[in-house]
């Protein structure tokens, strides 16, 4: 049977060489998604990126790109995606540039390459408009969430390739959403969408997370992230966009450790470094120079650390207001850490009964799923052994024969 040529878009893959925020949700799947699809013996897999350079040197570095080829564009298209891209030209200019490249397009030699190509695959971004313009091209992009497209959050999201998405949205091309919830949100906010062509995946994480009984272990990456040996900690991973909710958190925590009088309890914040972070709790915490102590930020995790930091801590705390699906959830789960998170948008999908869902605006159901968590060891134990159940139905191997099989349906095969 012949193999389907399908072109993949690398670019946000290619963050792999950096170990800071870019290295997000969004950034595991399209990695993992591109895995999946190396490993099916039905394609023949191209990338393509922003930065040929960096890709190149990707694939030089990491073993599991090797047999991947290049896509080179053609210096038009080159052209055309960098006039695109570039918000500092004026709209007129950028009209007669681009009308300067339809031109030539019309009577330069195609490129070659591209007559070979069968599918097209985003993981986030809208097709460039030479991919648009190929009819012959199936087009498979999977989306997110809807964030952008929500009044709640408009003021607090950079739009940018967010608009040029919906934009790109048609009722033909085929779209693989990370959640029912996410599905649901497009098809009521982008009109031009057939909801028969959004088929939901469950993603998986960014690593193989695994429970850690190893004490000592654990212990070692306490001490490297400066994590006091004698404290209980909780665990929260998130940064400061108003939709993640974490003053929420922060607040009440504090406000459930001053109840129970908990000296040796603390939360631990991984992430980004946060600009303006000290500003921002002074703002919304009462007496903070009273119980700094209290909060610990240890900045970016290496992925190695993950599931001795997960495995360690007493419950993981997850109250965001939003989430296209939520891959820090199933994290925890998968590590043996009981969840605290909001009872909105897909976190239900992804936790289900295996922990504590509560409203994301009140202060008392959270400080009582803290003390449920905390003091009721025998429920502790119940929600553990479930989570490690539930986090068993989502894997990238399942994920990426959804996508396959879909694609192989297209094509007849």
């Amino acid at each position: 049977m012949k193999k389907l040529n399908l072109l993949y878009d690398a670019t946000i893959v290619c963050s792999i060489m950096s170990k800071n925020a870019s290295r997000s949700g969004i950034f595991f799947a399209a990695y993992n998604v591109l895995l999946q699809l190396i490993k099916n013996e039905d394609f023949n897999v191209y990338l393509h990126a922003a930065d040929t350079e960096k890709l190149k040197n990707v694939i030089n570095n990491c073993p599991e790109f090797c047999g991947c080829k290049i896509f080179h564009m053609s210096p038009v298209d080159k052209l055309i995606c960098s006039i695109y891209d570039n918000r500092n030209l004026m709209p007129y200019l950028r009209k007669f540039l681009l009308q300067v490249c339809k031109l030539l397009n019309k009577y330069l030699p195609q490129n070659p390459e591209l007559n070979d190509i069968d599918i097209y695959f985003s993981p986030m971004k809208a097709p460039p408009k030479y991919i648009l313009a190929n009819k012959k091209i199936k087009r498979y992009t999977i989306l997110h969430d809807a964030i952008p497209l929500i009044n709640d959050y408009r003021e607090n999201v950079t739009h940018g390739w967010f608009d040029k998405l919906v934009k790109s949205i048609n009722p033909d091309d085929k779209y693989f959403a990370n959640s029912v919830n996410t599905k649901q949100d497009f098809i009521k906010y982008v009109p031009a969408v057939n909801p028969d062509n959004i088929i939901v995946i469950p993603l998986s994480t960014g690593k193989p997370y695994k429970k850690i009984n190893d004490k000592t272990y654990i212990d070692q990456i306490k001490h490297k992230y400066k994590i006091p040996l004698d404290k209980k900690y909780i665990l929260s991973l998130c940064n400061l966009d108003p939709r993640k909710n974490l003053i929420f958190s922060i607040k009440n925590f504090l406000n459930f450790i001053g109840k129970n009088s908990l000296d040796d309890f603390i939360f631990v914040l991984g992430g980004a470094k946060f600009k303006d972070f000290e500003n921002i709790l002074n703002e919304n915490i009462e007496n903070l120079c009273e119980k700094k102590d209290k909060i610990l930020r240890i900045g970016y995790i290496d992925d190695e650390d993950m599931s001795a930091l997960y495995s360690g801590a007493e419950m993981f705390v997850f109250p965001s207001l939003y989430e296209g699906f939520g891959i820090p959830v199933l994290e925890a789960m998968q590590c043996g850490l009981p969840v605290i998170c909001s009872n909105t948008s897909s976190l239900p999908e992804v936790v289900g009964d295996c922990g504590i869902q509560i409203d994301p605006h009140s202060d008392k159901e959270l400080i009582e799923a803290m003390e449920k968590m905390y003091f009721d060891r025998n429920f502790r134990e119940n929600c553990i052994t479930k989570g490690f159940k539930r986090a068993g139905l989502f894997s990238w191997e399942k994920c990426g024969r959804i996508i396959a099989s879909v694609i192989k349906k297209d094509f007849n095969l």
